[in-house]
C-alpha cells in the first residue's frame, strides 16, 4: 500500500543563530562537526586531508566526541598530520558557531546521515559543503551549487573536492556560500 498526503518535514534549525561571513576566511580551515563514530567515515576525511597540496596550508578541525577519537588521533599521527588536525571534543554553542563561521569549507564524509543537522548548521553559517553522495546529504548539497558531492569512501574524490573549494576565487566561494544560505 502507498501512503498519500504525507509531507516529510526536517527538524530544521534556527538559521538566525549562525553568523555567515561576507567574504571567505584567509585560512584554509576544513571543519567537521558531528559524532566521532565509525559511520561518519572521519578516517576517510583524515586520509583525504593528507593528499592536499601542502602549499594550501590547510588545517582540519574535528568538533565532536565519540568512540573513534583515540583511533583517529593515532591515524593522524601515523599519517604525519597530527600537527594540523585539531580534535576539539565536545564544544560549546559559542565555539561551534565560531568554528563554523571561521572555516572555509565543511566536510561531511558520513554514509549514515538521516537529516544531518550539522550540515544544515554549516549551511546556515554560509559554508560551502563537501559531502558524501549518500542518504540525506544530496538533498542538502546540490553539486556545483552550494558545494560538491563525492562517492562514499572515495578518498581521492574527497581530496579533489576539498581542493576545489580551497582554491576558488572569492567570487566562486561567495556564490557557493550564498547558495548554502538560500537552500538552508
Amino acid at each position: 500500500t502507498s501512503v498519500r498526503g504525507v509531507l516529510a518535514i526536517s527538524c530544521g534549525i534556527d538559521a538566525h543563530n549562525y553568523a555567515p561571513r561576507a567574504t571567505p576566511p584567509t585560512e584554509n580551515r576544513i571543519v567537521f562537526l558531528g559524532r566521532v563514530v565509525e559511520e561518519k567515515q572521519i578516517d576517510k576525511l583524515i586520509r583525504a586531508f593528507t593528499k592536499l597540496d601542502p602549499a594550501l596550508g590547510a588545517t582540519l578541525e574535528i568538533m565532536g566526541t565519540g568512540d573513534q577519537e583515540a583511533r583517529l588521533k593515532a591515524l593522524a599521527r601515523d599519517l604525519g598530520v597530527a600537527d594540523r588536525v585539531t580534535f576539539d571534543g565536545k564544544v560549546s554553542e559559542e565555539k561551534l558557531r565560531d568554528g563554523l563561521t571561521n572555516a572555509k569549507v565543511f566536510a561531511m564524509p558520513s554514509i549514515a546521515e538521516l537529516q544531518s543537522i550539522s550540515t544544515m548548521e554549516a549551511m546556515a553559517s554560509g559554508l560551502p559543503i563537501v559531502a558524501a553522495n549518500a542518504m540525506a546529504l544530496p538533498h542538502l548539497v546540490h553539486d556545483g551549487e552550494n558545494g560538491f558531492l563525492f562517492e562514499p569512501g572515495d578518498v581521492d574524490g574527497l581530496a579533489a573536492k576539498l581542493t576545489r573549494v580551497l582554491t576558488m576565487t572569492v567570487d566562486e566561494w561567495s556564490a557557493l556560500s550564498k547558495e548554502s544560505l538560500t537552500i538552508v
